[in-house]
């Protein structure tokens, strides 16, 4: 099995344009938050990604989230079969200092993640970082500390996230393969291919 997985769009219609070329290649195509802030992005965005799994990031309104969330891509919160293997999502984010509407307090992201059906055959999409890994910003560690301890608890086989546009990379947290996306609008993506029971994540230029 093969999956495109990309985040932090931010309404850019070139890599819109090259990620939808690719994604018929794929068995799905992960889509990890702040893809637009705009209802008719958002229209365009399910209609290109049919086998698509959205979650959504801090920065969608509340207009956009209603649109997503009408739709069977939507995973926030829940959970998609995929044979060997499962697709958890959950997504928004800890408070930033820009006040934007899919901000939740961290003990809230604990409560409400404790709560979803996350195994060791579980990769999960989320949007923010787990506190400590891939998310340093001016020297200041701005990852979710429940998202860590939800990794350290569960032990799911993957945790694919974006949110902090300047990293990118994949390390091991315990168990748990941690797939840091790059932000889609700096024409970046991710492929990941799960075979014989292992996965493997490789960064791509769109």
């Amino acid at each position: 099995m093969k999956f495109l997985a990309f985040s932090d769009l931010h309404d850019d219609q070139q890599a819109f344009e090259k990620l939808k070329k690719l994604a018929p290649s794929f068995n799905n195509v992960f889509l990890c938050g702040d893809l637009t802030s705009r209802n008719q992005f958002a229209h365009e965005i399910l209609a290109s990604f049919p086998n698509g799994l959205i979650i959504p990031g801090n920065g969608e309104p509340k207009h956009v989230q209603e649109v997503f969330s009408g739709s069977r891509q939507w995973i926030h919160e829940k959970k998609a079969d995929l044979g060997e293997i499962n697709v958890v999502g959950f997504g928004l984010s800890p408070p930033t200092p820009f006040g934007t509407y899919g901000e939740i307090p961290d003990k809230e992201i604990y409560s409400r993640m404790s709560k979803l059906p996350i195994s060791t055959n579980t990769i999960l999409l989320l949007h923010a970082p787990p506190k400590g890994h891939f998310d340093e910003v001016k020297s200041q560690n701005v990852g979710s500390l429940s998202i860590l301890r939800i990794i350290q608890e569960k032990k799911p086989m993957a945790a694919v996230f974006g949110h902090i546009h300047e990293r990118q990379g994949t390390e091991m947290l315990g168990e748990t393969l941690l797939v840091k996306l790059p932000a889609a609008m700096n024409m970046r993506a991710c492929i990941i291919s799960y075979q014989d029971k292992k996965l493997d994540a490789q960064f791509i230029v769109l």
